[in-house]
């Protein structure tokens, strides 16, 4: 639905009216993830499958029905920052309708804000133990301007570069934008805040709240709802921009609704401490967003707690869109176009059961806890994989058992290790599981590991079962693992079953909703043979729920990886970003050798390199050779367990050569120096090397940051220097962070040796939680710039800006 000139007029008019407003006490829960994205609603459907998807925050006790009681006991944490805050909040999903008439769920994260907003004189309140509500209206189909209700609910299409300010066609609106948003989309509502001060609920979850009087945002509460709770809103980014737009109906709702109109929001209570709430109301006059300028929130505000927190309830067992598109939106929900009313759907699938987000270990194996890496070495060196895609306890804790081994440590996500004892001053000795904050590659709702840190499993008697379906339903992207990952596309693939070589025997247990699990286990445990468990996502989009599939082989006669027919092994070269082969490229997380190989030599070149176990690349001459460690260096496996480069290293293959891989190589990483490296790439004049800094999840520098497989020390102070900051940080060597102030807490000074990773050039890089930091002492003393036109990642945390000037404040 598109509207005319004049309304978006009023919409912007309204957003100037409500200017004098940003300046109320308020603080912001920046970066808010979901906790889980599932189909219930424990207000709208209790104790049933909900109607539609919703992507839900807070608490991880969040279940099918609702009771403050029972939420603020069963969960164990929230991804608010605020521990006491176990309340839910929720919004419905959004999908990008794909060109083939598929949907793909697309990413988002959550911003809410608590803001103290009345009449004079207001006495405003927290909201009261048990209170449940609802903003918007999934039915909605028309937009009625004078309607407070409607005002509540709508869309800002983000774009920081400024080429569109004061187009009425980009201004904030109530339905869905006609064309794409170059940085992402945010849907936001706000809550009605006055409360008729004796209902927790009303049958339509609505009249027991009421808006003020003036306005949906501020104002005197009528007199049939007296009790003026503090104000809640949130914004949901949905990161739109990494889809292609094809025109109207290419972003949907859960509930199918192509126009956006029916976007709403449902809170449930669930403080355990109101008296934080009403800190905020009445001790906090300069709160301006950061909740660092609330005493009482700042004294509590954990962020590593939020970050470390795993849904441990049940969802839906469907498949959701999240890892593989679906044909069909969940629950009875055909593509809803127009003003008209809802699509039927009569032959719509019985309702899901629900299953438990967290599987159970093998038997046998127990969670030691989170435990900190080795300082000298690895804390267990027996036996490694990587797996980016299906990485889970389980798989890892198969793997290590048909190794033999009695330990299975997780960490960054993706890496499994193995061993009997632990070693490099490593110990059983655990440490806060927040500190273990990364989530499963293989599935969201499991804990594996973090930087420098290891969820450690035991069995003191491992056999060789294989592990049951090893991820639940909705299995979302993971955190990221520091490397230079690129986005998958779709490349000629080879089942891991068929690309081995050794005879095999297959058994396979289907289950219809999960990732497909492919496990690749070795006849014995014998030192020679070798193990990988890796994870295919099913090609049927209907089918997402793990079907396990044991392949038993003999182990490789050579340590050096396959390479059949005339094309031989030709070693571990150092990649880099103008890269080494140059003639073509693909990618896909069910890449092998064989099918890098028969893909260059399609394209008729005669070296085939891949990298980082999903990156094939060819040519016909190696712009640059560097003969680097193929054990310590190309050591990530491919979907079918040979091995496919790593970091900025090629496993390389050459048509028709006869020669073999040099049988002495030279590790090209760099030794950690004392100061910091000069940049090979100019940077600014007036910036110099300001050495290592500590950085953490709420983010030293939190004004700008994006991310390039190129990036060097010139790159990123030049880009800071453009958006008008003063301090640029450059964390794993491929990250790049904008700030003026350290900020959080955050930015205090490492020894050098934690910036051990370098840039494509071999400049200073960071290193995991450590940023090589650079600044401009001069322009440092002048003011701090706003940060109100600065980009920001849809999950970065918004703190030191202004509550956004629009109408929805």
């Amino acid at each position: 639905m598109r509207f005319s000139q004049s309304l978006r007029a009023n919409l912007v008019l309204s957003a100037l009216v409500a200017l004098p407003l940003v300046n109320a006490v308020h603080v912001i829960f920046g970066g808010t993830r979901s906790v889980v994205t599932t189909r219930l609603d424990p207000i709208v459907n209790p104790g049933t499958v909900g109607s539609h998807m919703h992507n839900i925050a807070g608490g991880n006790g969040f279940k099918d029905t609702y009771s403050y009681d029972a939420l603020t006991s069963d969960s164990t944490c929230t991804t608010v920052v605020i521990p006491q805050d176990k309340s839910n909040y929720w919004t419905p999903s959004i999908y990008h309708h794909n060109t083939n008439g598929t949907f793909t769920l697309m990413p988002a994260g959550f911003n809410i804000y608590y803001l103290v907003r009345g009449a004079t004189g207001d006495k405003i309140v927290a909201p009261p133990p048990g209170l449940v509500m609802v903003a918007g209206d999934p039915n909605r189909r028309t937009y009625n301007a004078s309607s407070h209700a409607d005002q509540a609910v709508s869309f800002v299409c983000l774009d920081y570069s400024g080429a569109h300010n004061g187009d009425p066609d980009w201004a904030e609106r109530p339905d869905f934008f006609d064309h794409t948003c170059p940085d992402g989309l945010r849907a936001q509502v706000f809550f009605p805040a006055c409360w008729d001060g004796k209902n927790l609920d009303s049958p339509d979850h609505k009249s027991h709240m009421s808006y003020p009087i003036d306005a949906y945002n501020n104002g005197e509460c009528p007199s049939t709802h007296p009790v003026h709770i503090i104000s809640i809103f949130y914004e949901m980014f949905v990161s739109v921009d990494q889809y292609d737009y094809h025109g109207p109906g290419t972003w949907v709702l859960a509930n199918g609704d192509t126009t956006g109109l029916g976007f709403h929001g449902d809170f449930a209570m669930g403080w355990t401490d109101p008296g934080l709430i009403t800190s905020l109301i009445n001790d906090c006059p300069n709160a301006a967003g950061n909740v660092a300028d609330c005493p009482a929130l700042a004294a509590v505000m954990d962020t590593n707690a939020a970050a470390a927190c795993r849904f441990n309830g049940q969802l839906v067992d469907e498949p959701v869109g999240d890892t593989a598109p679906i044909t069909a939106l969940p629950g009875c929900n055909p593509v809803w176009e127009g003003t008209g009313a809802k699509p039927t759907c009569p032959n719509a699938p019985p309702a899901p059961g629900l299953t438990d987000a967290q599987e159970a270990l093998l038997p046998g194996w127990t969670n030691v806890g989170c435990i900190v890496e080795g300082t000298t070495s690895r804390a267990l060196t027996g036996a490694t994989y990587t797996d980016a895609v299906g990485m889970t306890l389980n798989t890892c804790a198969a793997f290590c058992a048909n190794k033999g081994f009695t330990y299975a440590g997780i960490e960054w996500s993706q890496e499994c290790y193995c061993g009997n004892t632990l070693t490099g001053g490593a110990s059983t000795n655990t440490v806060s599981g927040d500190q273990c904050s990364n989530a499963c590659a293989g599935n969201q709702y499991q804990t594996c590991g973090g930087p420098q840190r290891l969820t450690l499993l035991h069995n003191p008697t491992p056999g060789k079962t294989p592990p049951p379906s090893s991820a639940p339903a909705s299995s979302a992207p993971a955190t990221s693992a520091p490397a230079s990952s690129t986005p998958v596309s779709s490349a000629p693939t080879t089942s891991a079953a068929s690309s081995v070589s050794s005879p095999v025997k297959v058994v396979t247990t289907t289950s219809p909703s999960k990732p497909t699990t492919t496990l690749i286990v070795p006849p014995s445990s014998s030192a020679g043979s070798t193990t990988v468990v890796s994870s295919v996502t099913s090609a049927n989009p209907t089918s997402a729920k793990p079907t396990t599939t044991v392949v038993t082989s003999s182990p490789p006669s050579a340590s050096s990886p396959s390479s059949p027919g005339s094309w031989v092994a030709d070693g571990c070269v150092q990649d880099s970003a103008s890269r080494v082969l140059q003639g073509a490229s693909t990618s896909s997380n069910k890449m092998t050798i064989p099918t890098c190989q028969a893909f260059c030599d399609s394209k008729g070149f005669t070296y085939a390199g891949l990298e980082y176990g999903q990156e094939c690349y060819c040519g016909n001459a190696l712009a640059k050779r560097v003969d680097i460690n193929q054990a310590q260096q190309c050591y990530m496996t491919c979907s079918d367990g040979q091995k496919c480069g790593g970091t900025w290293a090629i496993s390389l293959f050459k048509k028709g050569a006869s020669t073999v891989p040099p049988t002495t190589t030279t590790v090209s990483t760099p030794p950690a120096s004392s100061a910091p490296a000069t940049p090979s790439g100019s940077i600014p004049a007036g910036w110099t090397a300001a050495g290592c800094a500590h950085d953490g999840n709420n983010r030293a520098l939190d004004g700008y940051m994006f991310t390039s497989d190129s990036m060097t020390a010139g790159i990123c102070t030049s880009t800071c220097a453009s958006k008008g900051f003063a301090r640029a940080g450059v964390e794993y060597g491929r990250e790049c962070w904008c700030g003026n102030e350290f900020e959080n807490g955050e930015g205090y000074t490492l020894a050098d040796n934690y910036c051990n990773v370098r840039t494509a050039d071999g400049g200073p890089g960071g290193g995991a939680w450590a940023m090589s930091v650079f600044q401009n002492a001069a322009a440092l003393t002048k003011t701090k710039r706003s940060l109100t036109k600065v980009k920001r990642s849809a999950m970065a945390k918004h703190f030191g800006r202004n509550a956004h000037a629009h109408a929805a404040l």
